[in-house]
């Protein structure tokens, strides 16, 4: 998207002067819609219960990556890269995200990817991925991801005379958390502006961790008292309170380094607020709670989550409102979903496009909603 479809961020009408210091590629539109849904609050229980749209991010291909992805690739841009390689699961949304906005900007995405529970969802993005031009290598699991990425950074340089640009699994990158810090910042601007109450809580997904302690760190900095509560979608090793505080501070102190009036608030790991009783037996594998969040979001009102992320966050904000008294808070729900229909890019491909270690994700049997 170009400057004239995007607004001003949030981010820079507080701090002018971090728009020359900060390079930013636009491509989402902003600010997110937030839509309140009484329905919803009702069936749960909350006082008034409202949805932050970050699945509209953008028309092709939205959710929480694109204001990571604003950043990260203007900095590769800015250092002259042509390919970027990032890390994630075979059916990984942020290597999906990564490879349709680096395409668009000029740049090959190279994925280092380790296998996760099949879904329908799964094999729809590594389709997607061999449509918008994707590098694919797969690692045989965690433990070999290392070696693996160093091989395809070897020979990527030997190639092209120099290495892609790494960016982290989740884009949780600094570069990444700091689009996060500007959407505490929208938010409080859309409180200002009477679109909503300013929320007691705030519930949002922790997967690698970038885009809730990007709104823990903002959220201080903005001088908004709301709770961000994550909820753990993913193992401990990246969703922990440590690193969510670590990436929190990370963001402020490079904020502050860039513009001395950016408040230096420090994070606490034990300031952090992370459920951990609903990301089930593994990454990937969905649950009876998430599943039921699921149908009641959209029965309540009208949008569409998904089991391995946004589905466990929302059964995690239903049984917090059931534990304690929500009736006279003010939640917000943020959808990192991407809500975009790439169902007819999909239906152009079939496995045998894909390289030949990645075909064995079709011929497995499905991780479907009658497992859990």
């Amino acid at each position: 998207m170009s400057d004239d479809t995007t607004s001003k961020l949030a981010l820079f009408d507080a701090y002018p002067a971090l728009a020359d210091k900060l390079p930013r590629i636009p491509i989402g539109k902003f600010p997110t819609p937030v839509q309140e849904a009484p329905a919803l609050a009702e069936a749960i229980g909350v006082g008034r219960m409202f949805i932050k749209r970050d699945d509209l991010t953008h028309p092709l291909y939205g959710g929480n990556k694109v204001r990571k992805l604003e950043f990260i690739l203007a900095d590769a841009a800015r250092r002259g890269y042509k390919k970027v390689i990032t890390f994630g699961g075979i059916g990984s949304n942020h290597f999906l995200a990564t490879t349709i906005h680096a395409g668009e900007n000029g740049m090959k995405a190279i994925g280092v990817l380790v296998p996760q529970p099949v879904t329908a969802h799964v094999r729809h993005n590594m389709l997607c991925d061999i449509h918008f031009g994707a590098e694919m290598h797969l690692a045989d699991g965690y433990a070999a991801v290392t070696a693996t990425a160093l091989r395809v950074i070897a020979e990527t340089a030997l190639k092209d005379g120099k290495p892609p640009y790494l960016i982290p699994t989740g884009g949780s990158a600094v570069a990444g958390v700091i689009g996060y810090v500007s959407a505490a910042f929208e938010l409080k601007r859309q409180i200002k502006d009477g679109e909503l109450p300013e929320p007691d809580y705030i519930f949002v997904a922790v997967g690698t961790a970038g885009t809730a302690s990007g709104l823990i760190a903002g959220c201080r900095a903005a001088g908004l008292k709301t709770r961000i509560v994550g909820v753990k979608v993913t193992d401990w090793v990246v969703g922990n309170t440590v690193v969510l505080s670590s990436l929190a501070n990370q963001a402020t102190l490079k904020l502050f380094s860039l513009e001395r009036k950016f408040p230096l608030n420090i994070i606490s790991p034990f300031g952090v607020e992370l459920l951990t009783d609903y990301f089930g037996a593994e990454y990937g594998r969905f649950t009876r709670e998430g599943l039921e969040a699921i149908e009641m979001v959209k029965r309540h009102a009208g949008l569409e989550l998904e089991g391995v992320y946004t589905g466990k966050t929302f059964a995690g904000l239903v049984g917090t409102a059931r534990k304690k008294d929500f009736s006279d808070k003010t939640v917000l729900f943020w959808n990192t979903y991407n809500s975009s229909d790439l169902s007819q890019i999909e239906a152009q491909h079939d496995c045998s496009e894909l390289p030949e270690e990645f075909r064995q994700f079709f011929d497995c049997p499905e991780h479907t909603h009658d497992d859990v």
